[in-house]
């Protein structure tokens, strides 16, 4: 894992609905709608964190293999990325 830090992008509201956390971008108007895992990532992005950080966090809160959660928080980060929820920040 990464040693680089995550952070927000600060464009994005949201709420839960149901068993969704939805996303609006407050500048671009798109909307999103997180699973349970990039649910978890987003609120542990709640300060800028590392990968394995996010991972000891979730890895607190559900049963699952250090493993799977590193390809999950990895795929959560990059999709993330992709749609300027988060990004890396530079060193």
């Amino acid at each position: 894992m990464s040693d680089t830090q995550w952070q927000r992008s600060d464009a994005w509201v949201g709420a839960t609905v149901e068993d969704s956390f939805v996303m609006i971008n407050i500048d671009s108007g798109h909307y999103v709608s997180l699973n349970a895992t990039a649910d978890a990532v987003w609120r542990a992005l709640e300060t800028p964190r590392t990968s394995a950080e996010i991972c000891d966090l979730l890895l607190a809160q559900f049963d699952v293999s250090p493993e799977t959660c590193a390809r999950s928080v990895s795929v959560a980060l990059d999709t993330m990325r992709d749609r300027n929820l988060a990004r890396p920040l530079q060193p």
